[in-house]
């Protein structure tokens, strides 16, 4: 038998294996041009990053032995894990494949210098690089398995890389001239493959919460990479800003890289590689807004009423706040980005609640207004022992009572009269009784005695309408009769006298016609329109 035929020695294949291992995200890091604003991307760096943190020296030997992952109490997997996460962002900031206009205009075109740079344009992420960022920042159970780019998979579980096609077929063969020798090799066991299917829904939330687990928390080391990238892309911004401000209209992007010393080639591929930094950045803290989120509907001051901001809002909010708060980060002032960021979602998620927990909404300034009245009239009771007056209140914030009178107008709850009156559960005194399904609602123990509800006015609309059709069925006469004496056209009704002198007609001529167009008016076929709005006792 031939000895490239003979099956490897297990120790062999295992060292090989761990070799593959260390190695496979070498594979990951394709050459590109090199930009005045580039940073020392090189992988050898990259190993070193998260060991020098932790106090432990780059190692670049075999794997550690049973019993040894922790020593002096440093996680020695918890390092190795940092490690291949920033190799896969130093990857990601190296991969432009598949971001570039080919076809249309390309770089180094003429087209693709002369093009506005518009920031609603240019800063718009493809699809292929919020596939890129969201793998990067991934567990090792979900990038790993997709990481195929150079034509070798990496295993999920971590046993190193899984074969390609052309080892599949040798390890085959080697199985099959195995079982004929005193030395059988086994296959690998076949694996199945669970698929759950679900329908977006009710569920699409709190499955994308959990997706959100999935991600790798970034080490410092990972922050300070993607942050400086971010921080490049932000000159650029304000580059642009004063071009914008000099020429009167948004420069070329020919025009913005003379002013930052750059190539239109090398400027479009600084911004897609900020681009992707910013959204790994993001992609890396999601967990954070999911948390903030949920304490802000926790607390929300509708929650009392069984009413709340909608959990969904609040994540767009903060995601807001996390984009704006990847754009301000300095990694260079050597603080944590979860530290600065809570601020920016916390702040917009509070002015998402301050907007939404109101049916009318109130500006910002006004609301902290209301506030200090609030907190000036507790403490005033507290020194007075009784409800302060509005003068003694109004002399404290320091305004007039006309305008403490509207701010507390502005602070009072708007209700629903169509909300329903929920039947308070208990046994004996404690119960109100009945049923919340009775349809009782505001409406019907507030009313508006003042003015007519809306119910009453279509009401009385249609009964004048109905007036109008049954004294059309009269004659000219008795109508014109009929219109004066009970006011129907101006609404002021006239006497007896005063119709017969407009006419110039006797008193007791008008009253006749008056008469008879009653009597007409009151027969069951005319009058039946105009009964509907009688009561029975009428």
């Amino acid at each position: 038998m031939a000895a490239s035929q003979l099956p490897a020695c297990p120790a062999i294949a295992a060292s090989r294996r761990r070799q593959r291992k260390a190695n496979v995200f070498e594979q990951f890091t394709p050459e590109y041009g090199i930009s005045p604003f580039d940073v020392d991307l090189s992988p050898a760096n990259g190993n070193a990053v998260g060991q020098e943190e932790n106090g432990v020296a780059p190692k670049s030997g075999a794997a550690p032995k049973n019993g040894a992952s922790k020593k002096n109490g440093v996680d020695k997997s918890q390092i190795r894990k940092g490690n291949k996460v920033n190799l896969r962002l130093r990857s990601l900031l190296k991969d432009d494949t598949g971001e570039q206009e080919m076809e249309m205009y390309p770089d180094h075109s003429l087209e693709a210098a002369e093009q506005v740079a518009d920031r609603r344009s240019y800063s718009k992420l493809s699809e292929e690089a919020r596939r890129k960022a969201n793998l990067a920042v991934s567990a090792d159970d979900e990038s790993e398995g997709e990481e195929v780019g150079a034509g070798r998979a990496v295993d999920k579980k971590g046993k190193g890389p899984r074969a390609t096609v052309e080892e599949e077929a040798a390890t085959s063969n080697m199985v099959t001239l195995a079982s004929t020798s005193s030395r059988v090799v086994r296959a690998p066991p076949r694996r199945r493959v669970r698929a759950t299917v679900k329908e977006t829904g009710s569920d699409s939330i709190s499955t994308y919460v959990k997706s959100l687990g999935q991600h790798e928390l970034l080490h410092q080391a990972d922050e300070v990479l993607l942050g400086r990238q971010v921080r490049i892309l932000m000159g650029l911004e304000d580059k642009r800003q004063k071009l914008e401000e000099e020429l009167l209209r948004a420069p070329t992007f020919a025009q913005w890289a003379v002013a930052t010393n750059h190539t239109v080639p090398t400027l479009k591929r600084q911004i897609r590689r900020s681009q992707r930094a910013k959204a790994a950045l993001i992609q890396g803290n999601l967990r954070l807004v999911v948390s903030v989120a949920r304490q802000a509907v926790k607390k929300s001051p509708l929650r009392q009423g069984g009413n709340s901001i909608e959990f969904q809002d609040a994540c767009q909010q903060g995601i807001i706040g996390l984009t704006r708060a990847t754009e301000k980060f300095d990694p260079e002032l050597g603080f944590r980005f979860s530290t600065y960021a809570t601020w920016w979602i916390q702040k917009e998620v509070a002015r998402n609640v301050s907007e939404q927990s109101r049916t009318m909404r109130v500006p910002q300034s006004a609301i902290k207004k209301i506030n200090d009245i609030r907190i000036a009239e507790r403490v005033l009771m507290a020194e007075l022992g009784r409800r302060p007056h509005n003068d003694e209140l109004a002399e404290r914030v320091g305004m007039s009572a006309k305008k403490l009178a509207f701010y507390q107008r502005s602070a009072q709850q708007v209700g629903s009269l169509d909300k329903k009156i929920d039947a308070r559960k208990g046994k004996g005194s404690m119960s109100t009784g009945g049923d919340s399904a009775d349809g009782a609602t505001m409406d019907r123990f507030v009313r508006d005695t003042e003015h007519p509800s809306p119910s009453e006015l279509f009401d009385q609309q249609m009964f004048k309408d109905d007036i109008r059709r049954l004294v059309k069925t009269l004659s000219p006469r008795e109508q014109a009769v009929i219109r004066l004496r009970f006011g129907l056209d101006d609404g002021k009704p006239l006497g007896l006298a005063d119709i017969s002198a407009k006419f110039g007609v006797e008193v007791a001529k008008i009253k006749k016609i008056e008469a008879r167009a009653l009597l007409k008016m009151r027969q069951p076929d005319r009058s039946h329109v105009v009964r509907a709005y009688m009561s029975d006792d009428t």
